[in-house]
């Protein structure tokens, strides 16, 4: 038996021995396909809708836009890019869950241990509150199925978790703005709409934050999450070049976003075609 499986072994016999520990398992399998199930179906819808505000727009609209320059309106533009990223967020995040939920049921499984570097840092946070919408209340009793995995799997719990709710509500916000859009010539039908998506989702995001297992919140979840992601590829930066292409990959993501949400440059490929119809058929007669 390697170090790792003989650690996993030990760890396995808290709190009842054996039957307990196989308790434990069973229910860490459960939770994890819980999470990878349905990040799967909402990753093939996101793969199916993403680029749906990137089309132009039906004929019925398109004399519309033009006489409102919604085509040539930042913020419309915005909008449509906004969209597209949130869609795109939501796509790695839920893949990213899949990936690391399949890893850990493969690695309970067959009793083997991931790696433990990601997880040696102290939880500082306070263990005996839960997170509401204002104010924090007691918990009423010990989680053992979380209390196995936050000392065997942390890093892999905290990120399944932070992914998957993080990119539902990437997809629900992305979705609000199509409403939004989709519905632009009623502009108070088009601002309900898009009010009823985000209202589910910050109703979503507070009830996350009242009925929480552990970490305080939906914020705290993510400190906990960002600061173990943190350690997991600083501690592996000497040791291939593959962390240090995902930091650079991180940073180039998130400067390239604000960069592009400055000054979005795009627009519907269709008119800018006849545009460069019109100009060079005015050339032409110039010429004449």
């Amino acid at each position: 038996m390697t170090t790792s499986n003989a650690i996993l072994s030990t760890a396995l016999s808290i709190r009842g021995g054996a039957t307990t520990s196989e308790e434990y398992i069973r229910s860490s399998i459960d939770f994890f396909n819980g999470l990878r199930v349905p990040a799967a179906v909402l990753g093939s819808i996101i793969m199916k809708e993403m680029y749906a505000l990137q089309n132009s727009p039906p004929s019925a609209m398109r004399d519309w836009d033009i006489e409102n320059r919604i085509d040539k309106s930042k913020g419309w533009r915005t909008l449509r890019y906004t969209y597209l990223l949130l869609m795109v967020l939501a796509f790695c995040l839920e893949a990213n869950t899949i990936f690391v939920a399949t890893q850990v049921l493969t690695s309970l499984a067959t009793h083997t241990m991931v790696s433990t570097d990601a997880t040696e840092l102290p939880l500082e946070l306070d263990t005996d509150k839960i997170g509401g919408l204002f104010t924090l209340g007691k918990r009423d009793g010990t989680q053992s199925m979380v209390d196995f995995l936050i000392k065997n799997f942390e890093f892999e719990y905290t990120t399944v978790r932070f992914h998957f709710v993080t990119g539902l509500m990437s997809f629900n916000i992305a979705q609000a703005l199509r409403v939004r859009y989709a519905l632009r010539k009623y502009s108070d039908l088009s601002i309900s709409g898009m009010c009823c998506m985000l209202c589910v989702a910050s109703g979503a995001l507070t009830y996350t934050n009242a009925n929480t297992i552990t970490y305080g919140g939906y914020l705290n979840l993510m400190k906990r999450q960002l600061q173990l992601s943190f350690n997991f590829i600083s501690r592996r930066i000497h040791s291939g070049p593959m962390s240090a292409v995902t930091a650079i990959l991180a940073l180039l993501s998130l400067y390239f976003a604000i960069k592009g949400y400055v000054s979005p440059a795009f627009s519907y490929f269709e008119l800018e075609l006849e545009e460069e119809k019109e100009q060079s058929n005015r050339l032409k007669w110039n010429r004449r």
